[in-house]
């Protein structure tokens, strides 16, 4: 089946290519000898009015053949006018610019229809708010953004798209919270992202997310309530009195409405798998244990009477061998502060990280109620990553266990509106990745060894088309993009060696000489093979490196 996938995948696609040169020469009068999907013997076609249509046996390209294309071909008279050649300049340029046109267009339609699948989405309704983020203290957790600046917002995706393009811009969020509509002015914060190729972009952020904390919890008091009723850093307590707590806000209410009775509470207790590869993997099993906890009277916080916190800056895990651990950072420990200044989300904590890179840290952890001060450096590590990049980066060796549950999704408000919005978006995003490593390979930052050939292509749609139909349409739409760029880059034989020749031609005033043309169209044969030999040789490797290994004698 995948040999299906895969012609059918360069067919269509070849088809599309090849139908944007014959369209716009018969738009034009040029008349088409033959279109040909595949090179080589025919295996079948037929003709009508003058042009022959033909499907050949290799399945990896085509062309449209027009009257007077080539040089050398004897025009009747009286079909002149209809050649290829004859046509003014602007003609010849696009025809000959349709194929790639079509291949970078025709995305918008399959990408199109995979939206068009969206039928839910996450609603604009606030999970989380992280502090000292442009949120805090003006936008609290199940609050229904409504409006921004006067733009309507139904899901979080329209939030977004709003509030990333107007960094420190102050914006008027029209909110409804228990009923009640009310106003915040927010300035979004400037958050440089980081892409692939060395891309980055500023966006806008305001500090929050769809997703809530569930409750998973942390002991911080070690003489208090929580400690006495036997309950320990990340357990999940899935129960509170009797009522289910799927959100970490959901045991804050019933805390906070408890005046110093008795709570039973179910947990879920995280344990470790003994043995050799429960320590390698980290696996862990959850068993379920019940609890009695009795908070402290009072009208305080119901989480600190009851000795409890979110178990959001906890450590759940160190990595072996890495600087944190040699320190002597251990499991359970709460971050206090980095660097001296207060950390009050965990992503604040990374960001001052990653800030730092490679200066020391000093780390101020709470340990069994006591505070603890450890130094240390991130790891430093280089080498190469998948697009064949050098990389120059810190990783950190710790990690957090807060998982979330996202808010629950409502219906699609816009789909064809979304799909026709979202279809641009992608074949941009997929045009200018595509275009940077073609950039990046010509400047020699990204390896040869990412070029990939006809058995990529193979492995790619096979397993796209088993992950489903809107996997395959999109894989399409991404080749469809390379092979619409790679058609224009300046070789001849290329889409874009023609375009180059007819430049010349605009600058000089004059055709190219036949002779010239003949001599470039080798070099450019010569070129293409060269890069589909190339292509092939990645494959080979890619697909069976330990047979490489042997013919080079490694």
């Amino acid at each position: 089946m995948d040999l299906v996938y895969f012609i059918v995948l360069v067919g269509v696609l070849i088809f599309v290519h090849e139908s944007g040169h014959f369209m716009w020469a018969k738009l034009f009068g040029v008349r088409v000898l033959r279109f040909s999907l595949g090179f080589g013997p025919r295996i079948a076609g037929f003709t009508r009015a003058g042009t022959e249509y033909v499907i050949a046996a290799l399945p990896l390209g085509g062309y449209v053949r027009m009257l007077g294309e080539n040089p050398h071909d004897e025009v009747p008279s009286e079909e002149v006018g209809a050649s290829f050649n004859a046509q003014p300049l602007w003609r010849r340029i696009i025809i000959v610019c349709a194929g790639p046109a079509m291949n970078l267009a025709f995305p918008v339609l399959l990408y199109f229809v995979v939206f068009l699948g969206t039928t839910t989405l996450a609603p604009a309704i606030v999970g989380d708010v992280f502090p000292g983020q442009p949120a805090d203290g003006k936008l609290i957790p199940g609050d229904r953004i409504m409006a921004v600046d006067g733009q309507t917002v139904e899901t979080f995706q329209d939030l977004t798209r709003v509030v990333s393009p107007q960094p420190g811009r102050t914006l008027r969020f029209t909110i409804e919270r228990n009923g009640e509509v009310l106003e915040r002015a927010i300035t979004p914060t400037r958050k440089h992202l980081e892409r692939p190729l060395d891309l980055s972009e500023d966006v806008g952020r305001i500090g929050i997310s769809s997703s809530q904390p569930l409750s998973v919890i942390a002991v911080s008091d070690p003489q208090g309530p929580a400690q006495s009723a036997d309950l320990r850093t990340f357990d999940w307590v899935i129960s509170a009195s009797g009522k289910p707590t799927e959100r970490f806000t959901d045991l804050e209410r019933t805390l906070d409405r408890n005046r110093g009775s008795l709570i039973p509470l179910t947990v879920l207790r995280p344990e470790r798998v003994a043995g050799p590869l429960g320590n390698v993997l980290g696996v862990s099993v959850y068993t379920p244990r019940v609890a009695t906890l009795t908070p402290e009277p009072g009208d305080a916080d119901g989480l600190a009477r009851a000795g409890l916190e979110s178990a959001e800056l906890y450590i759940s895990h160190v990595l072996q061998d890495s600087p944190e651990a040699r320190a002597g950072l251990l499991v359970a420990d709460r971050i206090v502060t980095l660097d001296g200044e207060p950390v009050r989300h965990y992503t604040q904590f990374l960001e001052q990280l990653e800030a730092g890179r490679g200066d020391e840290h000093e780390l101020v952890v709470r340990r069994q109620g006591k505070a603890v001060t450890l130094r240390y450096r991130l790891e430093h590590q280089s080498g190469t990553n998948e697009y064949g990049q050098a990389y120059d980066r810190y990783a950190v060796g710790v990690r957090r266990w807060l998982p979330t549950l996202p808010q629950a999704d409502i219906e699609n408000p816009s789909p064809v509106s979304y799909a026709l919005r979202e279809s641009f978006r992608a074949t941009g995003e997929v045009l200018e990745l595509t275009a940077t490593s073609i950039l990046r390979l010509m400047q020699g930052r990204l390896s040869m060894k990412s070029i990939g050939g006809p058995l990529t292509i193979f492995d790619a749609a096979g397993e796209a088309a088993r992950g489903g139909a809107l996997n395959y349409l999109f894989l399409m739409g991404f080749i469809s993009i390379n092979l619409g760029l790679i058609n224009l880059l300046p070789i001849p034989m290329l889409d874009g060696g023609h375009l180059l020749f007819f430049t010349v031609e605009l600058l000089s005033r004059r055709p190219l000489s036949v002779r010239f043309r003949e001599y470039a169209s080798i070099a450019g044969l010569t070129i293409l093979i060269m890069l589909m030999v190339f292509a092939f040789k990645n494959d080979i490797e890619r697909q069976w490196p330990q047979i490489m290994h042997r013919v080079s004698g490694e």
